[in-house]
């Protein structure tokens, strides 16, 4: 079985505060993008597992969130995986784009179909939680808005076969943990509340000024991001962000050829890599890539 697990940008990110449980609220909306890791799975005599492509910290390990998914089938499903899993590392790590959630998102989707045992719908919603706020949304792709941790999703309409701009992403192998950025976070401000989030959508923030609260800390950490964003913008993208808690930084392009002018004066900050956004319809075509 051969499957793509495609990585997200994060059109919108707010940051509401620490919750009781110790996790941050947020309101985001993610969309699905058009760059993939590769997954294969082969029949064995028992689970194997092999990271190869990019280079990943721990890639082989238990810690490793294809393994770690491969562990909640077994729990959830009562069955072992008797598996060659093979993940090609294209999306690079550490980068806010969602590599890791989306292999693990996709693991669990395509061990469903191989062993011929379907979770019910809330214990696939349960697993998918448990390996990540962001892993739920990759059963569904396309575009989402994602509440609570990140992990309660819900479908927004996306258009039904493609979505209409262009993206380049930058990627300066600045790599950021999760946790470090939220470390670096200052969350006592009116703005950082529930109240003040509604108060920005009431005075007309979801009606075209998205943002991404991680900015103003990463950048002051990595005064490179920023100058990254700025010269998206100076290069004619109609909108740049901070994917997630970085460090990818993403410009919005109405048309190819304009995207693919600012990749190749962009690379001088690393990789530059033109792509597009995925519609849900779209996504769920082109995750079962099909037999091995």
């Amino acid at each position: 079985m051969l499957l793509q697990a495609f990585a997200k940008i994060n059109l919108d990110l707010k940051i509401l505060g620490r919750r009781t449980d110790g996790y941050h609220e947020v309101r985001t909306v993610l969309q699905t993008i058009d760059w993939f890791d590769e997954i294969r799975i082969d029949p064995a005599d028992r689970f194997e597992f092999v990271c190869r492509g990019m280079p990943l910290e721990g890639a082989e390990g238990n810690s490793n969130l294809v393994v770690r998914a491969v562990r909640e089938y077994e729990r959830a499903a009562g069955r072992p995986v008797r598996a060659r899993i093979e993940l090609v590392k294209n999306i690079p790590a550490g980068s806010g784009l969602g590599g890791g959630s989306a292999d693990a998102a996709v693991t669990m989707l395509g061990l469903q179909k191989f062993h011929d045992r379907e979770l019910a719908p809330s214990e696939l919603l349960l697993c998918l939680r448990r390996l990540g706020s962001d892993v739920p949304f990759f059963a569904i792709g396309g575009r989402a808005m994602g509440i609570g941790r990140g992990d309660e999703v819900i479908p927004e309409p996306d258009g039904e076969e493609k979505v209409g701009y262009w993206l380049v992403i930058v990627d300066s192998g600045v790599r950021i943990s999760t946790a470090e950025a939220y470390s670096w976070l200052t969350v006592s401000d009116e703005s950082n509340t529930i109240k003040g989030f509604y108060a920005q959508v009431d005075s007309g923030r979801e009606a075209g000024l998205p943002c991404n609260d991680f900015e103003s800390a990463v950048f002051e950490h990595h005064p490179l991001l920023r100058e990254i964003k700025s010269e998206l913008l100076r290069l004619g993208a109609r909108y740049s962000a901070l994917s997630g808690s970085g460090s990818a930084i993403f410009g919005q392009f109405e048309l190819n050829e304009d995207a693919v002018k600012a990749a190749s004066e962009l690379v001088r900050f690393g990789t530059a890599r033109v792509t597009r956004p995925l519609s849900r319809f779209e996504y769920l075509q082109r995750v079962f890539v099909g037999k091995a």
